[in-house]
């Protein structure tokens, strides 16, 4: 056997980088929650970003909702005044029209 610890694999491998690292568990820890962090880091903005774009429509059609429904009450609030308005207006283009044709017989030659 040359080399007896080239068998024991994840061990090995576990060795070898705790030597890459200065022989500090510390530094080791972080390396690779680094690297953890750094592989995990583009899911992680895509998924806020994604929460971030749905919070913000969501705000956006309640707003929407709500102007809506205000808009609504204020013309409904509103109707009984409009109805007069357009009731008065009807009257007063009649009478105009009846006026006019009282007022334009039209003489035939």
């Amino acid at each position: 056997m040359r080399n007896p610890i080239g068998n024991l694999r994840d061990y090995n491998i576990a060795r070898d980088a705790l030597k890459a690292a200065g022989g500090s568990w510390e530094i080791l820890y972080n390396s690779i929650g680094d690297t953890a962090v750094s592989k995990a880091a583009p899911k992680l903005l895509f998924k806020g970003s994604l929460i971030g774009a749905g919070l913000f429509g969501t705000a956006c059609v309640v707003y929407k909702g709500f102007c809506f429904i205000k808009d609504r009450k204020m013309k409904m609030e509103n109707e009984p005044a409009l109805e007069k308005e357009f009731i008065e207006a009807i009257e007063a283009e009649s009478s105009e029209r009846n006026n006019e044709e009282l007022t334009d017989c039209g003489e035939i030659n």
